[in-house]
């Protein structure tokens, strides 16, 4: 099905049931669905139709899920941006994706206003949400003044849902194409494989400008009748406490903020929560076990990207025992006819034997569509239906993945292949080390060499000498894995998801 019948049949089935938690106010599937009916009434009358693409510039926020949703029952694509996006990076995606229309919250119509009119010919309106904007734009209200009616849009659960714009580390942004079908399918999967029910509560702070939020908590907590919490920002003092307020039973976090969650004042609150599972990215070992045992939770991990959301959890309970330092298992689907297949392959795209490094590549029928206008990228990443990921990997005799690293970040020292995230893991358990990030820097060796080099932010008050840091890692790891280099930091430029921007500082080290 599309993601507008699955929104039609859940709010038959759940009806005046809370949907979405916000803030201080509750919005029932049946309000959620009436809501999306008028919002698309409006877009429609305005012009908007099937195929067109409508960029969204938003906080988390109801008003994101209204246009999201909405743009979905018209046949439309959801275009997300970043809100903390310079005028460059807008214009672009703004142009690349031939955007008609743009909402937007206020606060950001400063940086709108800095893009030349003449680098996005194409988009016609802006809709401006939480306040008063400039002329000739449209106030977000209007669009709820439309008539509550089905738009009736012939969709196909083919048809594209959202074009996601990933981070470019070593290129222009790529626009990802993801299909209706992908997007209800993951979150089918996704709430199979946690173990979501009608009578959780999924809270969130992650962005929906980001595919995590969209396909896992918004879909999953949707396609399960759960209810869904949705969290303004992130903050790791309030975390907990927001859970309790809630009565949250599922909690979603990226990885990157995973240790400010560790790092709160132990308190004896720390199980005062009805938190059953924590779902977030390659946990450190260090602290997997602790963080469940101090918290009273399970951890769930996950892996995955944007072309390939249905991919890598933690094993589904009852199946498999979970493995710390494990990306986990390919997920699952309750129908055992939609295949997830997961291999560590190598060069030539054959899968490797067990405990071999290769790439991993993922095939199934969530996957990307392609990238938008740029077939090549889309031949290069998707070859025969299977996405390569440019991520290294190995699978263990158990069946259990371990993530490696980018193949385009991992070291080769001395004829040796080195993991970054190996090392990063083992500085950030020093005491004195907040987070770090590790790269390779050419070698005077040769061309081809490498040595490691670390970047390291101390944590407030932490101090500690390169020396001291050598030796915690001699300690750990094996010599030739030792950071040769280490340069302290006060900061790091992220991605909008909190992981480290290592593609400037290998710039700045070239």
């Amino acid at each position: 099905m599309n993601v507008a019948q699955l929104w039609q049949k859940q709010a038959a089935k759940y009806g005046d049931k809370t949907y979405l938690y916000f803030g201080d106010d509750e919005y029932s599937y049946n309000q959620m669905l009436g809501t999306f009916y008028r919002v698309a009434d409006s877009l429609a009358g305005m012009g908007i139709g099937k195929g067109d693409r409508v960029a969204l510039m938003h906080r988390n926020a109801p008003e994101f899920l209204y246009t999201w949703f909405a743009l979905s029952f018209l046949g439309a694509i959801t275009v997300p941006i970043n809100p903390v996006f310079t005028e460059t990076e807008i214009a672009y995606i703004l142009g690349h994706s031939g955007a008609k229309a743009l909402v937007i919250e206020d606060e950001f119509l400063e940086t709108l206003a800095k893009v030349p009119r003449d680098e996005i010919p194409d988009m016609k309106q802006v809709i401006v949400s939480g306040g008063q904007g400039p002329a000739g734009t449209i106030g977000f209200g209007q669009l709820l003044e439309g008539e509550e009616k089905d738009p009736g849009v012939a969709i196909d659960d083919q048809d594209p849902c959202v074009c996601i714009y990933t981070s470019g580390t070593t290129d222009m942004p790529k626009g990802v194409l993801n299909s209706h079908y992908g997007w209800v399918t993951t979150g089918q999967s996704y709430a199979y494989t946690v173990g979501i029910g009608d009578s959780d509560r999924v809270m969130t702070p992650n962005p929906l400008f980001h595919a995590n939020a969209q396909v896992y908590s918004t879909m999953g907590s949707l396609n399960a009748g759960a209810g869904l919490i949705l969290l303004d920002r992130f903050s790791g003092s309030q975390i907990l406490e927001q859970a309790r307020r809630y009565k949250a039973t599922k909690m979603v976090l990226v990885q990157a903020v995973t240790p400010w969650v560790w790092a709160r004042p132990v308190s004896e609150d720390d199980c005062q929560h009805e938190l059953d599972t924590m779902v977030a990215g390659n946990v450190p070992v260090d602290i997997y076990h602790k963080f469940e045992e101090r918290f009273c939770l399970k951890i769930q991990t996950i892996y995955s990207l944007t072309e390939a959301t249905m991919a890598v959890m933690g094993p589904r309970a009852g199946t498999m025992p979970r493995k710390p330092g494990s990306i986990g298992v390919p997920m699952e689907h309750p129908d055992p006819a939609v295949m997830n297949q997961v291999w560590i392959a190598d060069d030539a795209g054959n899968e490797v034997e067990a405990g071999k490094q290769g790439e991993i590549i993922i095939k199934n029928p969530a996957v990307m569509l392609g990238y938008y206008n740029d077939p090549a990228k889309t031949a290069a990443t998707k070859v025969d239906g299977w996405i390569h990921t440019g991520d290294i990997g190995y699978r263990d005799e158990q069946g259990y993945i371990f993530f490696v690293g980018r193949k385009k970040e991992v070291i080769r020292r001395r004829g040796e292949l080195i993991s970054p995230t190996q090392i990063e893991a083992v500085l950030n358990a020093h005491p004195a080390v907040e987070e770090s990030a590790v790269i390779g820097v050419p070698s005077d060796l040769g061309t081809g060499e490498e040595e490691v080099k670390a970047f390291v932010r101390l944590a407030e008050g932490g101090q500690a000498t390169v020396e001291q840091l050598q030796e915690h890692c001699r300690a750990k790891l094996a010599d030739f894995k030792v950071p040769r280099f280490i340069e302290f930091r006060k900061e790091f430029a992220k991605s909008a998801i909190g992981r480290i921007k290592k593609e400037e500082l290998k710039k700045s080290n070239a």
